[in-house]
């Protein structure tokens, strides 16, 4: 056994890496999607939604990640499903950040004034009509930044999956991992803090150019 720090040891925190982006994009999708129709569902006339899915949004932003982690495998296995750390540890995630996109559409959502919603129903468009072709482009838009920022954060608190034990290891679950080994704790989570801030440059580069891009399109419109 070697105690230094070895390719193998950075091809696992390059996989690592990769394990913690793929997470962070399933997560996110399927997070994304889930808190939009929360949020949307929100800003129906419907009480019923209203208060039973602000219910859901106050509980999930509530309680801490590592407790979800551990509770909803914790169930899954007294229910006689048990899930392998992975799958479970995606679902967590998705559920929730769900929690929080939810509020961020809402907030996009009620952002449009009343008084171009009403124009767009006075030129004949119905409800999905104005919702998908006014609404969404421009509270989206409004709150795009925020989302973005959900994303981030997202990546990091992939990290948390560790304490289910998902194999193969994320990227500071391959850093433990080194630096058990190695005894090196403060060069090889330099190393991880370097591969986050990449990772994260990736996506705010790319949110960004797509933020541009759209005010772009909105000037010409204009």
């Amino acid at each position: 056994m070697t105690y230094t720090f070895t390719t193998n040891d950075f091809l696992l925190m390059v996989q690592g890496a990769g394990i913690t982006f793929l997470l962070t994009i399933i997560a996110g999708v399927i997070g994304t999607f889930m808190g939009f129709l929360v949020g949307w569902a929100r800003t129906t006339k419907n009480a019923v939604f209203y208060y039973s899915l602000g219910a859901y949004v106050d509980i999930i932003r509530s309680i801490p990640l590592i407790i979800q982690f551990v509770l909803f495998n914790s169930f899954m296995a007294i229910a006689g499903y048990p899930m392998d750390p992975f799958i479970s540890g995606i679902i967590t995630l998705s559920i929730y950040i769900s929690g929080y996109v939810a509020e961020v559409v809402k907030a996009g959502i009620e952002s449009v004034p009343d008084v171009t919603r009403k124009a767009a129903r006075g030129l004949g468009m119905t409800y999905y009509q104005d919702f998908f072709y006014v609404v969404v482009p421009i509270g989206m838009r409004t709150v795009f930044p925020s989302w973005t920022g959900l994303m981030l954060g997202l990546m990091k608190d992939t990290s948390l999956i560790a304490v289910l034990g998902a194999t193969p290891p994320e990227l500071l679950r391959s850093s433990q991992i080194i630096i058990n080994r190695i005894q090196e704790p403060l060069m090889i989570l330099l190393g991880a803090g370097a591969f986050y801030f990449i990772m994260c440059y990736v996506i705010t580069h790319f949110a960004g150019r797509y933020e541009k891009i759209w005010q772009q399109k909105r000037q010409a419109a204009l």
